[in-house]
């Protein structure tokens, strides 16, 4: 899913595992401050994080939004979800193509990463429902990992070796804004996206990406 991005981005300047503490207006600009205290400037500002951490960044630097804008972004809201990654001493039992959603229990998604190609041994990766990430969410993570391999013991078909487990806060968007992105401040400019916006998932995040640069480009002509 990053190949495209990656390639994209190649000729710019991109940097990575930095924070930001804080966005605030500056001189008509857009000031940056970082977690190891280094601030950066700009025009304009296309947000892409969860929702509730951009407007944590917004909140941080007394950025004020209009009312209505404010009332539909908190609006937005999201599924919580532990993620299981394991490897396998034997195939798994994932049916093809390699995936599977089942409609109820705790397991919200099965995935055999050896038969997706991205795992030269067997492996699968495990997402939990919203329900039973919520249950665990505060408890050991651990514990919660065995808990969803035994859910998922009819699809492993195998021991298992090693396996992680992750916590998605804001994992998928449930209740989404209905434009591909939202202008909330003119001058200077201020754009959200992402995967709440427009539609959820991969597609709806790409889509969304394109919406918001058609319409940063209009708001600098």
């Amino acid at each position: 899913m990053t190949s495209v991005p990656k390639e994209i981005a190649a000729p710019l300047d991109v940097m990575l595992d930095t924070r930001l503490v804080s966005l605030r207006v500056a001189e008509g600009r857009w000031s940056a401050d970082t977690a190891d205290g280094v601030m950066l400037t700009a025009r304009a500002v296309i947000l892409t994080p969860p929702v509730p951490q951009s407007l944590a960044l917004l909140d941080a630097g007394q950025v004020p939004l209009p009312s209505r804008t404010r009332a539909a972004l908190s609006a937005i809201t999201y599924e919580r979800c532990l993620a299981v990654m394991a490897v396998l001493d034997g195939p798994s039992r994932v049916p093809p193509p390699g995936g599977l959603a089942p409609r109820s229990g705790p397991v919200g998604w099965v995935a055999d990463n050896q038969a997706k190609g991205i795992s030269s041994v067997p492996a699968v990766t495990i997402h939990a429902s919203d329900a039973f990430s919520r249950t665990w969410w505060d408890r050991d993570r651990q514990e919660a990992g065995i808990e969803l391999l035994r859910a998922s013991e009819r699809w492993l078909g195998a021991g298992v070796v090693v396996f992680q487990v992750h916590g998605w806060l804001y994992s998928r968007p449930v209740a989404v804004e209905k434009d591909p992105a939202l202008v909330a401040l003119e001058s200077p400019p201020l754009v959200f996206a992402g995967d709440a916006f427009g539609g959820a998932r991969v597609e709806g995040a790409a889509l969304s990406g394109w919406a918001a640069a058609s319409a940063l480009l209009r708001l600098r002509t």
